[in-house]
């Protein structure tokens, strides 16, 4: 179970909710053997996922003009491309330890860091900053 901080904002804890519970899925399928085209299925729908979430946080972020977007952005799309990165060299060389490692530690950490700072921020400055 990861412990992160709900948010001002329900579609962001939704997703949140749903990329904790795509993870773990994940995690699940690679310590029970699953086959590869079932992994490579839901590395599919976690990047997709993560995807559609911040692209509909950053054009909340533009809606207000959120003075630190540029920086929130940034982390985005290194987090894409890194994801992108991972999902590639999992079809590249199919290591089940490497995958997991990645999920089960940088992945956690980054998500726990990222919605406890950045997002939990981001979503207080959104709600008090939308327009009636």
């Amino acid at each position: 179970m990861l412990n992160y901080p709900r948010v001002a904002i329900d579609f962001m804890n939704n997703d949140h909710a749903e990329f904790v519970a795509l993870r773990k899925h994940l995690l699940d399928l690679l310590h029970t053997g699953a086959d590869h085209a079932q992994v490579d299925a839901m590395l599919d729908h976690l990047l997709e996922h993560t995807r559609l979430h911040f692209a509909e946080e950053e054009q909340l972020m533009l809606s207000v003009k959120f003075p630190p977007y540029p920086m929130h952005k940034g982390e985005h799309d290194k987090v894409l491309d890194d994801m992108a990165a991972r999902v590639e060299a999992w079809r590249t060389a199919r290591n089940v330890t490497a995958l997991s490692d990645w999920l089960e530690h940088a992945v956690r950490d980054w998500f726990v860091n990222h919605v406890s700072s950045m997002d939990f921020v981001t979503a207080a400055y959104i709600q008090a900053h939308r327009p009636a």
